[in-house]
């Protein structure tokens, strides 16, 4: 299976890659600008802007699947992830590419009345309204998508994921890893196509 992934110099982005890589599949790395040693000289890299539709329609034909692990590392009010999110499946949609792979998060669905009442209006809610617009944005196309949503993520070492279609009780962080690992094993097993799919750390 020919892979590209969006945001392949980020901290997700690149275990996304390096899991990927190794099930055997041939990977490309889309980037914004080259950081040397952040890649393996095993994968291919394409460079340019992930909200430039002729950038992407230049990369994507020879693909089969598109990973967008692009995020946007701030709680501040961005349209980081939902402008990139139209411009790929737009353009994915455009080549022909079918497969899509999107990044949301649990908390989309949370529904505790500390988090709804406390820190989702003094913290979050910029980042949450960007991925539910994400999501609606996943959801409407034509595309057989699979939308990933973890809760915090870490760079600690991985423990095993549980997936699930239901929000799982108890979860706060999972490893990048592990989130990474999953994203692999669904690309081999399609077993969550078209759904919203959440990710938590093995206990």
């Amino acid at each position: 299976m020919r892979v590209i992934v969006l945001g392949a110099n980020g901290q997700l982005g690149r275990e996304v890659v390096r899991h990927i890589a190794a099930q055997g599949h041939k990977v490309t790395a889309f980037v914004r600008r080259l950081a040397n040693g952040v890649i393996d000289n095993t994968v291919g890299i394409r460079v340019g802007d992930a909200r430039t539709q002729e950038d992407l329609i230049a990369a994507l034909p020879g693909h089969d699947v598109v990973v967008n692990a692009i995020g946007s590392g701030t709680l501040r009010k961005n349209d980081v992830e939902s402008s990139t999110t139209a411009v790929a499946v737009a353009a994915a949609q455009k080549v022909g590419i079918s497969r899509y792979i999107a990044m949301s998060a649990g908390m989309v669905e949370l529904g505790w009345p500390l988090f709804k009442y406390v820190f989702l209006p003094l913290i979050f809610r910029n980042i949450l309204a960007e991925h539910r617009r994400v999501e609606e944005i996943v959801r409407v196309s034509a595309l057989s998508w699979t939308i990933v949503r973890p809760p915090k993520l870490t760079n600690g070492p991985p423990r095993g994921y549980v997936a699930s279609l239901k929000l799982q009780p108890k979860s706060f962080s999972i490893a990048r890893a592990d989130v990474a690992a999953f994203i692999a094993d669904e690309l081999r097993d399609g077993k969550y196509l078209r759904q919203a799919v959440f990710v938590a750390s093995s206990r």
